[in-house]
């Protein structure tokens, strides 16, 4: 798997090259590149969490393991927990029946903006990669992909997987929580508010007990 990973990365290291090279002086952290954990193929319902973007992140652009190695020294938010994305990623975690810091991890945008969301032109040329996410659902292969995107990344969503459905789930709002019906995604594949806006709302003990009853066999 990080074989494959690896690969994939090192063919797709021009086109991180470029998005740098096109916003020379500022601050984009990346690329944000998978390398998950014996772990995470071990588990009953291997699951991917996808996120938006790092909130800062490392810059050996030139060195693909190097970048990799960062997401593995990670731990895929160990030490993090008390923080809302990865206390709701933990509970997710247990919901499924998975082990404690057990997923894997992606996102979206392969490259933060200055510690945070591109806008306008930065993030039409960063959106430029968003296609990767594609291989790397193939490659990691889970049976389980939560999108914690929110609707604000919708559109994008649409241009990465042509067709795409966004299915209601019960009462629930389609903005708050769907099931994204698509080929090239896990059956069980979701998306929901980032876990902030979760919790906010109230809805993360809503969505945990939806997860809770997912039998992936």
């Amino acid at each position: 798997m990080k074989e494959e990973l690896l690969r994939l990365y090192q063919d797709r290291q021009i086109n991180f090259k470029n998005v740098v090279s096109t916003f020379p002086g500022d601050d984009l952290a990346g690329p944000f590149l998978m390398s998950p954990a014996q772990l995470y193929s071990k588990q009953k319902s291997p699951l991917l969490i996808v996120g938006q973007e790092t909130n800062g992140w490392t810059y050996h652009i030139d060195e693909i393991q190097k970048q990799m190695d960062t997401y593995e020294e990670f731990e895929v938010g160990k030490g993090f927990d008390s923080t809302t994305f990865w206390n709701v990623t933990r509970k997710v975690e247990n919901a499924l029946g998975n082990d404690p810091h057990s997923c894997a991890w992606t996102n979206l945008s392969k490259f933060d903006l200055h510690g945070g969301k591109s806008y306008g032109k930065y993030e039409k040329v960063i959106s430029s990669l968003d296609k990767i996410i594609v291989d790397e659902i193939k490659i990691i292969d889970p049976k389980i992909c939560l999108f914690f995107t929110g609707p604000d990344f919708d559109m994008r969503l649409k241009r990465i997987f042509e067709g795409v459905k966004f299915e209601p789930i019960g009462d629930w709002n389609i903005k708050q929580f769907c099931r994204l019906i698509h080929p090239e995604l896990p059956q069980y594949s979701f998306r929901s508010y980032h876990p902030k806006s979760l919790r906010l709302r109230r809805l993360e003990n809503d969505l945990l007990d939806y997860l809770r009853k997912i039998d992936v066999n």
